[in-house]
């Protein structure tokens, strides 16, 4: 009997998601690993791109919402109140981070992009290189308002 063999095998590539709150919220892929070399791209953000927009959009619920309703009181309340937190002035608040082994994309995380997450399985998958991230990045539309 013969046997059989897949002429293309599945590969799969690690994905993590995660919402630091309704404000800021990342997904990443790949091999995310601070030793290697990254090349960051951002642009301005607006308040669609937020993981708490990005829910409303979707119909989903945004998990940091559901887990600080129910938090616990300190014992010691304290008279002084907390400091407020400033936005960078700057503005550029979302954006694509890539990692690069011999000059090829191997991670990505996208930082305040949400549901793009198959064209950034795709950039790893083809193993190609870029000679301007700066272009890869506008697949991801994160210069659109």
């Amino acid at each position: 009997m013969r046997e059989s063999f897949n002429m293309f095998p599945l590969v799969h590539v690690v994905c993590h998601r995660s919402d630091l709150g309704p404000d800021v919220g990342y997904e990443a892929i790949g091999i995310v690993d601070s030793s290697l070399p990254t090349v960051g791209v951002f642009a301005k953000a607006t308040a669609k791109d937020t993981p708490k927009a990005a829910t409303e959009k979707s119909g989903t619920g945004i998990r940091s919402e559901s887990e600080t309703e129910d938090t616990a009181v300190s014992p010691v309340a304290s008279s002084t109140p907390a400091p407020a937190v400033e936005q960078h002035k700057d503005g550029y608040g979302k954006g694509v981070i890539f990692y690069l082994r011999d000059k090829v994309v191997v991670g990505i995380i996208l930082w305040n992009v949400f549901n793009r997450m198959p064209i950034a399985r795709k950039i790893i998958k083809d193993g190609e290189e870029h000679a301007d991230l700066n272009e890869v990045a506008k697949l991801f539309n994160i210069h659109e308002d």
